[in-house]
């Protein structure tokens, strides 16, 4: 199987969902598919969602959330870094988490 596989990079995007001016979640995970989904289907963008829960300190202590993960494969940087600048204007967050990671990986 190791001649199969392609050389590429994963991208994540760590989204949290409290608003950056109440801190409160003003969207729903739901709301947030919903956004994700017809960003991606614009743009013809795979990807996985999973949903987590995020802990950070601001300005005004410390605070947890509802984070939702972006996980894409096949697509360039500046792409993804227009997805997460798109998903972080429309949620309203303070900022956004992208990293990116090095793989192996083929579709069976």
């Amino acid at each position: 199987m190791e001649e199969m596989l392609k050389k590429g990079f994963k991208y994540e995007i760590f989204v949290g969902m409290k608003d950056k001016d109440n801190y409160e979640e003003i969207f729903t995970a739901d709301d947030f598919k919903e956004i994700l989904t017809e960003i991606c289907t614009e743009r013809e963008i795979g990807f996985s969602l999973l949903m987590q829960l995020g802990g950070y300190s601001h300005n005004k202590g410390y605070t947890t959330e509802t984070s939702l993960r972006v996980i894409i494969i096949g697509i360039d940087e500046k792409e993804v870094q227009l997805l997460g600048e798109r998903l972080k204007t429309t949620i309203n967050t303070d900022t956004i988490l992208i990293t990116k990671t090095e793989i192996e990986y083929c579709f069976l």
